[in-house]
């Protein structure tokens, strides 16, 4: 089975390589919009995309006797979140909020980042 795999990131990470991972064991990396073609002899497994604690969810791949092409983008929920947290940062002085709040809404923040890591890449199929 053959799989071309294109990461589109955008800005976010550009400078560090992504993992990926067939079967939950490292196969290759892709760098900053970097397209590779892979060869594998399996008729069926999984590819996840991986860098430190931000991953996607793992999408089974099945040959059917054509090239399968993936692409590798970011959650946009994740994207959203940097900008909620700017424009947050832009409105506690607006607020007056004092330490206790800014405090609070960073440990908000912090806990739902936590929940997307597993979901910071989409691995997608192009049509």
């Amino acid at each position: 089975m053959n799989i071309r795999c294109t990461r589109n990131t955008g800005f976010y990470g550009m400078g560090s390589p992504i993992e990926i991972r067939r079967n939950d064991i490292k196969w290759f990396y892709l760098s900053h919009n970097e397209t590779k073609q892979v060869e594998t002899n399996e008729m069926e497994c999984t590819i996840q995309a991986a860098f430190f604690f931000m991953k996607s969810t793992p999408i089974r791949v099945r040959d059917l006797g054509q090239t399968v092409e993936l692409e590798v983008t970011m959650n946009p929920t994740l994207i959203s979140i940097y900008v909620i947290l700017f424009t947050g940062m832009l409105l506690v002085p607006v607020l007056h909020l004092n330490i206790f709040g800014i405090i609070l809404l960073l440990v908000v923040y912090f806990i739902y980042v936590l929940s997307i890591l597993n979901k910071a890449y989409v691995i997608k199929e192009k049509i």
